[in-house]
């Protein structure tokens, strides 16, 4: 019988440093900008994960409805009274849960996801997304007016912050993998992966770059794989390849913009208006979200739940004018009272439905005016997709690549740019609102679009950036060990004070001159305190007493970014911060570097 190999302590502890020291090792190369090759690999974990996490939402909000509907989304067969029921009953179940939670709980969706990325370094609550996941699936359940892209989006970014705070990754790493949940989340939801390529750069992260790119790209293909694995490779949508028939009815496509560009804005500016409301008790919000979309169901059905079985009859031309615009404008108000009020639910979604159904009308008028040999309304249904979708979310890239996907029809693209264009000039220009979602921080008091400036300094964490040549001593320390410390060539001294007082710091070259000037009898008496020992007399050095300009310093964490170092700066007035990795033991042990606004400044010119 062979006898099992022993396993010393020592091994499992050298193994087990050997990990720590390799961790450490991804965590340093992730506080740099370019940290291309540890981060496509985080990306490709987040991507698992938002791809996972939005497959069983989507399963949560839909297994649920096959007990009282035959067909999926079809809230039309339904009776009038479970037509106004259902929302009702939603809203009763989402604002109990809402009562007990605490309020600072109840921020989900998008909006939020800015929030924590432009304010929070990308922090995302897990009790947040808990709610989310719940409150979302329940609203879509019971056939509220709202869309199941922005739970989607909630969660994908979750998923990835969840990873980052898991494997204590710097904040501005968790940064990006909140953007890559992101991009997964939106390919999961819709099989869009260079939707939500874009989506996540243009919406979410405001910004383009290789390094920016390659992981959220990876994230997407993964996400899409997963809802590819889970429900197939078949299009959400079967539609033909229609096309523009002659470039006489680009004057209707014209109007047909502007109209969209203006419900757009109008859309954005009730749903600002409504959101100043979200302060109200939620039972009463919801409920009365509850009723009025269960009033309007009960005449026009096709505004409860998703409404994707509407949108694609809109793409086929299977809906009169007549029902398209009692459609837009049921759907104008339930959507915007549900998602101004609080509803858990997106508006990616309802802006499809929206978009389809307007430019169904437009179809339908070119071809009442021109004659049947222009486009089919399907196809003006398609462009004018985009074109809303471009206006309210203030996302024109994202919206045209996700109409490309979504039908697979590449002649969408010229008359698609040109509405997208002029829709998103009208509702900016002329109206002046810069998207729904900035414009829903704003009302909420919270800050908008970074600068420049502060999207620079949240790239990069200050582990990257930080002095490493430094030591740190104690206020009084021997002569001899003070010759020491020089003799190390540091940049720094990190004096460490009692009573807890925070350090202070000072530079080494003035210590280097006063130990010069001593050698030299140059020395101030009260600078040099005689300690008696038994060989002798030893001669110690106060290091708070010798010239030389010393730098009050705070405390920062080191996952903090470059602009949370500049932010403390301000708030605590301090002339420089240390970084530290621990926040218990020696300061020796605790210290990892030394952050001056000299290379805050500097990093600006690099």
């Amino acid at each position: 019988m062979s006898q099992r190999p022993r396993i010393s302590l020592k091994s499992t502890l050298s193994r087990y440093l050997l990990k720590t020291n390799a961790l450490e090792q991804i965590r340093l190369q992730l506080s740099a900008r370019e940290a291309l090759a540890p981060l496509v690999g985080m990306a490709l974990i987040t991507g698992v994960l938002a791809g996972g996490v939005t497959v069983l939402f989507r399963f949560a909000m839909e297994w649920p409805t096959t007990f009282f509907l035959s067909v999926p989304q079809n809230y039309e067969s339904l009776p009038p009274l479970w037509r106004f029921a259902l929302p009702v009953i939603g809203s009763l179940l989402i604002g109990i849960i809402y009562l007990v939670l605490s309020p600072k709980r109840y921020d989900v969706g998008v909006v939020h996801v800015l929030d924590r990325l432009y304010n929070h370094q990308g922090y995302m609550p897990v009790q947040n997304a808990l709610l989310q996941f719940f409150a979302g699936s329940i609203a879509l359940i019971s056939g509220h007016s709202v869309g199941r892209e922005g739970p989607a989006v909630h969660l994908g970014a979750a998923s990835g912050s969840w990873l980052a705070r898991a494997l204590r990754l710097p904040n501005n790493s968790a940064r990006s993998l909140l953007g890559c949940g992101v991009a997964a989340a939106i390919a999961a939801s819709f099989n869009t992966p260079l939707a939500g390529v874009i989506f996540a750069m243009e919406v979410v992260m405001l910004e383009y770059s290789v390094a920016g790119f390659l992981p959220v790209i990876l994230a997407a293909v993964t996400g899409s794989a997963i809802t590819q694995l889970t429900f197939g490779r078949e299009p959400d949508f079967n539609v033909p390849a229609i096309h523009l028939n002659s470039l006489a009815e680009l004057p209707i496509l014209f109007l047909c913009a502007l109209v969209i560009g203006v419900l757009a804005a109008l859309f954005i500016l009730a749903h600002r208006k409504l959101t100043k409301q979200t302060h109200r008790s939620p039972l009463l919000r919801f409920l009365i979200v509850g009723l009025v979309t269960g009033t309007i169901g009960i005449w026009v059905p096709e505004i409860l739940g998703g409404g994707y079985d509407t949108l694609q009859m809109a793409m086929l031309g299977e809906l009169g004018i007549n029902t398209l615009i009692v459609i837009v404008a049921a759907k104008l108000v339930a959507t915007a009272l549900g998602s101004g009020l609080g509803i858990p639910g997106g508006v990616i979604g309802p802006s499809l439905i929206l978009g389809a159904c307007i430019g169904g009308i437009a179809g339908g008028l070119a071809n009442m005016w021109l004659g049947e040999h222009t486009a089919s309304p399907g196809f003006y249904a398609m462009v004018g997709m985009a074109a809303m979708m471009a206006a309210m979310l203030n996302a024109p890239l994202a919206a045209l690549l996700a109409i490309l996907e979504l039908t697979y029809n590449p002649n969408v693209l010229f008359p698609g740019m040109m509405m997208i264009v002029v829709a998103t000039l009208i509702s900016r220009q002329l109206f002046s609102t810069q998207g729904i979602y900035l414009e829903t921080l704003r009302a909420l008091n919270k800050a908008g679009t970074p600068t420049w400036r502060q999207q620079m300094l949240s790239g990069v964490g200050v582990a990257s950036q930080m002095e490493r040549s430094f030591i740190v001593a104690q206020q009084e320390i021997p002569l001899e060990q003070a010759q020491g410390y020089i003799s190390q060539h540091p940049q720094w001294i990190l004096i460490d004070l009692p009573d807890e007082k925070p350090p202070e710091l000072l530079r080494a070259a003035d210590l280097a001159t006063f130990l010069q000037g001593s050698k030299e009898g140059e020395g101030e008496e009260p600078l040099v305190e005689q300690e008696q020992k038994d060989e002798g007399t030893t001669a110690k050095i106060d290091l708070l007493k010798i010239p030389g300009e010393r730098k009050q310093m705070a405390e920062l964490n080191w996952r903090a970014t470059m602009l949370e170092a500049q932010q403390e700066l301000k708030n605590t007035g301090a002339d420089a911060l240390y970084i530290s990795r621990h926040q218990s033991g020696s300061l020796d042990n605790r210290i990892a570097g030394i952050i001056l606004p000299l290379q805050i400044d500097n990093f600006y010119r690099k």
